[in-house]
């Protein structure tokens, strides 16, 4: 930036501070004052920090010192003639097989989208307030919860001082990389800030822009304007795609685990390795409320319980929220809280899954705790090398090569099924047979 010189003779040596937009030129602090008094409805840039983003009418590109004439259709950007040169010397040419209009027959195109731009920034306007108010309670609620489970960790480890200090440190800095680099809310929190200022500015741009399409000479600045918008809307748009799913992402999907006392005296002579601080991934599907009374089931927690509550002897399933992602291997575990006689299945589901029709013959590929078969479309009962488990079943889908195993107690029993088709989502899926049987699925 210091390199560039007032465009006035008699002050060559001097640095600029301004680019004059209209005029083309630049101006050291003494010019500016003048030139800014005498046309003060021109367009003024200031050289603060990246000079790159002056518009001055010409091309840009090395060795391209003419007017930008012409407009890319393909990569939505200005063009010279060089730009479009079908002999490609010394650079020229980057755009000779692409669609290419001269920038009179792209008025009307982007006449039309700085309209509808417009709208959108002005419905924008009217709605941003409410959704900065909504990010500033969920980071509310996000800092109670975070403050609430380095309070449980702490009481916790407070018992067991002297074998946990190590530990303690460990799972407290985690906590704060978890919150960090999953929500990301400081981040949002300032970038939602600057958007209502943002979106007032590319609208008034925008209603300069509407009024001056008759002035041709300008007319290769106005669609560089209309696209300075178009990015900001792009811009906006991610912003708003973020907070979206910021959103979705709730406020209690981080919890310490194990928290039962039982379990806790359980590892306490594996101190060193104890305790975990996580997200919990798998989520089951809320019951539908139109859902067959034979077919209900509750959630509790996290979402992550699932226990039957409608009647007795009668299949109910469900599959999870979260979809397996593709080419790699998804582990979860099925731990069984409470059951009557072992009437669960545990497996996989595709998107066809539905809570009234699906049962371990209709759909997905299931491993039987009682009778310790494989029962899908094509296998009806099969008998394996699988056993009765006693707590635990972790449930490995290799979503790259399609196969399906089960490890039941910590012992591995192998590929159960190969080549299951993946041309549809697959997800999580349990089945229960017996009222208050209840399960929990965790990630792995």
């Amino acid at each position: 930036m210091n390199n560039v010189k007032c465009s006035l003779k008699k002050h060559l040596e001097e640095n600029a501070i301004y680019y004059c937009q209209d005029c083309n030129i630049y101006m050291c602090n003494k010019c500016s004052n003048h030139h800014l008094e005498l046309f003060e409805a021109h367009n003024y840039y200031k050289l603060d920090t990246n000079i790159n983003e002056i518009f001055t009418g010409f091309c840009k590109e090395k060795n391209h010192l003419e007017k930008l004439k012409y407009f890319c259709k393909t990569h939505n950007i200005l063009c010279c003639a060089a730009c479009i040169a079908k002999i490609k010397v010394k650079g020229d040419g980057q755009h000779s097989d692409c669609n290419v209009c001269i920038i009179e027959d792209i008025k009307e195109e982007k006449k039309n989208k700085l309209k509808e731009n417009l709208k959108y920034l002005d419905s924008l306007s009217n709605n941003f307030q409410k959704s900065i108010e909504e990010i500033k309670i969920i980071i509310e609620k996000l800092n109670e919860n975070k403050d609430k489970l380095k309070e449980d960790v702490q009481k916790l480890f407070t018992k067991i001082r002297n074998e946990l200090n190590n530990r303690e440190d460990e799972l407290l800095l985690e906590i704060e990389k978890q919150y960090q680099n999953l929500f990301s809310k400081d981040n949002i929190a300032k970038d939602i800030e600057k958007l209502p200022n943002k979106i007032k500015i590319s609208l008034d741009k925008g209603k300069k822009i509407d009024n001056d399409w008759d002035n041709e000479n300008k007319l290769s600045f106005l669609i560089n304007d209309c696209l300075h918008i178009e990015n900001n809307i792009q811009s906006i748009n991610i912003i708003n795609q973020n907070v979206h799913q910021f959103n979705n992402l709730g406020i209690s999907n981080i919890k310490f685990y194990p928290d039962k006392e039982d379990i806790i005296n359980d590892f306490i002579y594996n101190i060193k390795t104890f305790g975990k601080i996580g997200n919990v991934f798998y989520k089951f599907k809320k019951c539908p409320i139109n859902v067959n009374e034979n077919r209900k089931y509750a959630l509790s927690g996290n979402d992550n319980i699932m226990t039957k509550i409608g009647t007795d002897y009668q299949w109910m399933g469900t599959i999870c929220e979260n979809k397996l992602e593709k080419g790699k291997i998804c582990k979860w575990k099925i731990k069984i809280l409470k059951t009557k006689d072992g009437h669960i299945d545990v497996g996989v589901a595709d998107s066809n899954f539905d809570i009234n029709t699906s049962t371990e013959t209709s759909c997905g590929w299931y491993f039987a705790c009682d009778n310790q078969s494989l029962y899908s479309q094509s296998k009806n009962g099969e008998k394996t090398n699988l056993k009765k488990p006693k707590e635990e079943i972790v449930v490995v889908m290799d979503m790259n090569k399609g196969t399906l195993k089960f490890i039941i107690d910590n012992e591995d029993k192998g590929i159960s099924y190969n080549n299951i088709p993946m041309d549809k989502p697959l997800f999580p899926a349990v089945l229960l047979y017996h009222i208050n049987d209840s399960i929990e699925i965790l990630d792995c």
